[in-house]
């Protein structure tokens, strides 16, 4: 007779099992969906100590369910039965980086960097609420099937805050990836994961940990005294990993220089086409297309789903950096493919100018007056698209074709070097509104009150300036049709009350790789 927990959760297979306890496949009866449990086990211990254990188990995973991050695990429960703490985790399908650097070998600095960037983003999320991890390594970071990077196991995380839950003295964590100060008997801080995940990079280029020896000792002994070994595989992720690899937390590498070293590494990756398989499975763009104009979006207007017209709004490029690199913002979204991406050269060269691409309405709608705009340099490789209709010109690729929508008053860019597309829409909503920032959490909880989007994931809402105007940024991730999509928005008026909306979407996989193209969007649009 199968087991249940809590006369709720039936066990149904155990996943993996290792010194903390067993990890089990479960069913949710109440709410009828599939879970991760893991039961933890603490033996060769006394009842009290036990009692102790389990206090502090059950304290610092509710800490862990306090965060809220697509790539850190997501915590549903937390109970106590039988003497011990079972904790109810989202399931991740997925394999842990350690396995697949068992299976397939070392991985490609590009794949590296991008794992690398979305671990440290989990960190710097967690950080920011006053939870450290404690043990950062390879058996912890799942890549799952769906894309994302996502770390696991806060089951020693404790909150700085509570300092009372480690005072008992007991070593927790793996030494190969554990910091000198943690085994010198000092207390976790930041810096300490920012160590492992040092660590955790080295052995992910170079298939085996900077410090491991041929016992549990001689591992302690080479942290504790020993310089790193040059990596030889590391290419340009060498001054990231040996930044962080420091001995003396004071000297490490800030995670903002950690964050800005992992993107370049990232977006300028030159993987090899003789590396290992995908760790996540076969999730290649070549198949994905957008379908920005069907598919749902968010908009400052609930009318559209009334039947009337809406306002998409779209983050301008300009600040994606600040949004990216901001503690707890996505760092990367590019999945661990080693396969090379064939992508356009970025729009840079000597400015020139283009006469305007013919407008996308009837030629009646050309003779309305337009105001006159500032001459700005068009970058080479791009020309100027003028929407008489829409009262705003922008710069696009030379071989991209923008397409009226013949129901909303907008209109999409796509062409060839990205599968990602561009939105631009200017409907007027029923109503006025003053706060963008105000109005999309307004809309981001009708939207999950819904349903509307499959494992929605916000990465900020955030008020910002562009074109001198107010406006604000939403960057979200979620699941169609089975890709993980990101999104960058934003929405704002125009001196006279006109709303605009830019709104640019790509798979996850190619969030790094897709940046120079709404960055320049972006800085090239202009209201008429």
């Amino acid at each position: 007779m199968e087991r249940q927990v809590s006369n709720r959760y039936r066990l149904i297979e155990p996943l993996g099992e290792g010194g903390m306890g067993v990890v089990w496949r479960a069913y949710d009866e109440l709410l009828d969906r599939t879970v991760a449990i893991k039961e933890v086990r603490y033996t060769g211990v006394g009842d009290a100590k036990r009692a102790e254990l389990n206090s502090r188990t059950i304290r610092e995973a509710r800490a862990a369910g306090r965060l809220d991050h697509p790539s850190v695990i997501v915590i549903h429960d937390v109970v106590e039965e039988d003497g011990r703490p079972w904790i109810v985790m989202q399931l991740v399908r997925s394999r842990s980086l350690a396995e697949v650097l068992r299976e397939q070998g070392p991985l490609t600095v590009g794949q590296s960097a991008v794992i690398g960037g979305r671990v440290l983003d989990a960190l710097r999320a967690a950080h920011a609420t006053g939870v450290l991890h404690r043990d950062v390594k390879p058996e912890n970071v799942l890549l799952a099937d769906d894309g994302r990077v996502v770390l696991t196991d806060f089951g020693i995380a404790s909150l700085e805050a509570e300092a009372g839950l480690t005072a008992t003295g007991g070593l927790v964590g793996t030494p190969a990836y554990m910091p000198p100060e943690r085994l010198n008997g000092e207390p976790a801080r930041p810096e300490s994961d920012l160590w492992a995940l040092g660590a955790t990079l080295y052995a992910a280029v170079e298939g085996e940990p900077p410090f491991r020896r041929d016992s549990w000792a001689a591992t302690v002994a080479a942290v504790l005294r020993d310089e790193p070994r040059p990596p030889a595989r590391a290419g340009a992720l060498e001054p990231v990993i040996m930044g962080l690899l420091r001995r003396d937390p004071a000297e490490r590498m800030p995670a903002g220089e950690a964050a800005r070293l992992l993107y370049e590494a990232a977006a300028t990756r030159h993987p090899p086409g003789g590396g290992p398989h995908p760790p996540g499975g076969d999730h290649g763009t070549a198949a994905w297309q957008p379908t920005a104009d069907s598919a749902p979006h968010p908009t400052l207007s609930r009318r559209a789903r009334r039947g009337g017209k809406a306002l998409r709004i779209g983050l301008p490029a300009a600040v994606a950096t600040v949004a990216v690199l901001g503690t707890g913002g996505v760092l990367l979204s590019d999945r661990w493919t080693n396969a090379p991406t064939t992508t356009s050269p970025a729009p840079t060269g000597t400015p020139e100018t283009t006469e305007p691409a013919p407008t996308d309405t009837p030629a009646t709608a050309s003779a309305e007056p337009t105001p006159t705009v500032t001459a700005r340099p068009v970058p080479a490789g791009w020309r100027t698209f003028t929407s008489a209709a829409g009262r705003f010109s922008i710069d696009m690729p030379e071989q991209w074709q923008a397409k009226k929508n013949p129901t909303r008053d907008s209109i999409s860019f796509k062409g060839p070097g990205t599968s990602g597309a561009l939105i631009v829409e200017w409907t007027v909503p029923e109503f006025a509104w003053k706060d963008p920032a105000r109005q999309w959490l307004a809309l981001e909880k009708e939207i999950q009150a819904k349903g509307e989007f499959q494992r929605y994931s916000r990465v900020g809402i955030t008020s910002t300036k562009y074109l001198g105007l107010k406006a604000a940024d939403w960057e979200f991730t979620r699941v169609r049709d089975g890709v993980l999509i990101h999104v960058i928005n934003r929405g704002f008026r125009t001196a006279d009350g006109r709303p605009y909306a830019l709104y640019w979407e790509t798979p996850d996989s190619r969030w790094a790789a897709d940046r120079r193209y709404f960055e320049t969007f972006a800085k090239t649009f202009r209201p008429r």
